[in-house]
């Protein structure tokens, strides 16, 4: 490993630390390589079907299903994304104690015990993606069999933890000063 990629904390890239755009853009890029992914296979398909009508859906078929397979990763990777995202904030945005906590069920207790408002079912709700996330971050899907995680899932999850974030954020602004 390079030196300086060993122990590489968020203290040496962030300038500003995590912001609202970071979450939307987390799905934005995944969203802009599917596109140009979608534009690349759309080209060569026009090309195939000029050079051979008669075979074109046979060979398109196989390209077209590894094309969407090699997406759902890409979404995967949203997943990943947000949660890492989600847990920055807590761990190092709203819990400024300097206690590395281990485990968002960790971060979760610390983050109510500053005062900051969160119910039991999305506690829950957040505990079911991060499963999702380590599940598929330790155990990786096969190749050509990925997890079924879809573009309106992770829309709904973006959803879900930017509003967290919001309310977080105002809540940390809205706190008294010691």
């Amino acid at each position: 490993m390079r030196d300086q990629l060993k122990g590489l904390t968020e203290k040496q890239y962030w300038v500003y630390g995590i912001t609202e755009s970071d979450f939307d853009h987390a799905v934005e890029l995944v969203r802009e390589m599917i596109d140009a992914r979608t534009e690349q296979y759309e080209k060569e398909a026009a090309k195939v079907r000029k050079e051979s009508p008669d075979v074109a859906d046979d060979i398109l078929d196989d390209v077209a299903y590894y094309r969407y397979t090699d997406n759902q990763y890409l979404w995967q990777f949203a997943l990943w994304r947000l949660q890492g995202l989600i847990e920055a904030v807590i761990a190092h945005q709203l819990i400024i104690d300097g206690k590395k906590l281990f485990g968002l069920k960790a971060k979760l207790e610390a983050l109510q015990a500053g005062g900051y408002t969160i119910e039991p079912k999305e506690i829950q709700e957040l505990l079911l993606w991060a499963n999702l996330r380590n599940a598929l971050s330790h155990a990786p899907p096969e190749q050509f069999r990925p997890a079924p995680l879809r573009e309106e899932d992770i829309v709904d999850y973006l959803a879900f933890v930017k509003g967290l974030y919001l309310r977080w954020e105002k809540e940390r602004r809205n706190a008294p000063k010691a």
